[in-house]
């Protein structure tokens, strides 16, 4: 780590270029190269996707970090941070999951969330559980899951004094009447179903037992998750 400490630390993407080792990795592409011919184009494909998405991510970080104001204060508390091994470990891996993230959006919002997290005015040991686990959720999510979680973010909103708990049939109906429409019964209501599961795993929506006359077997409800993955997307102008 004692080459970081002095870097100048002008742009995240040529701290990166400076602290992993590009033989390594090229060694690596010839020698996936030359096992089988059939891999190339696909990888050139993967490259310039992740090519995309890192773009993407570098674009998040620095627009969010360009203010004079704020510039030398950031990079002072950048300068600290790389003598935390816990911090940079957490950082290129972040930018791992920018690169593989499912959509450049999603690479965007993660670029400006690690700007905000350094720019921050506590201390950072270590990453948050809270952090993890948006950044599991962003470099999960495609635009259409961003879109869906929107929706339903909006509607549980809207009907915020009514109850906390919804079936995903009422959801997609935008309604509060109860519903035993199957989900599985077109393509819209399966894929709504699919995200639905999808933000559960992810716990930014949480279950509980569906009412008897419900065709589903479980309801879903906002976490506290559900707030801050907002919140962010809101900050990076994702929201509907």
């Amino acid at each position: 780590m004692n080459k970081l400490i002095n870097y100048n630390f002008a742009s995240l993407s040529s701290l990166l270029d400076d602290y992993v080792s590009k033989t390594d990795i090229d060694i690596l592409k010839e020698f996936i190269s030359e096992v089988t011919p059939y891999i190339k184009p696909a990888k050139q494909i993967w490259d310039y996707s992740q090519k995309i998405k890192y773009g993407a991510f570098i674009k998040g970080y620095e627009y969010k970090k360009d203010d004079p104001q704020l510039l030398d204060k950031f990079q002072k508390r950048m300068s600290k941070l790389t003598e935390n091994e816990k911090f940079m470990e957490f950082l290129f891996q972040t930018v791992s999951d920018a690169i593989n993230s499912r959509s450049s959006n999603a690479a965007f919002i993660l670029g400006i969330y690690i700007a905000e997290i350094i720019k921050g005015e506590k201390e950072i040991e270590e990453p948050s559980y809270e952090n993890l686990l948006i950044i599991n959720a962003l470099k999960s999510l495609n635009d259409w899951d961003i879109t869906h979680f929107n929706n339903i973010y909006s509607f549980f909103y809207e009907h915020r004094e009514y109850t906390k708990f919804f079936c995903s049939s009422q959801i997609f109906n935008r309604s509060t009447i109860q519903s035993d429409i199957d989900m599985s019964s077109s393509p819209d209501r399966a894929e709504f179903k699919a995200v639905i599961d999808k933000l559960i795993n992810l716990q930014i929506l949480s279950t509980s037992v569906a009412m008897a006359q419900d065709n589903e077997p479980y309801s879903v409800a906002l976490t506290y998750f559900s707030h801050v993955l907002h919140d962010l997307l809101k900050r990076c102008n994702q929201t509907v």
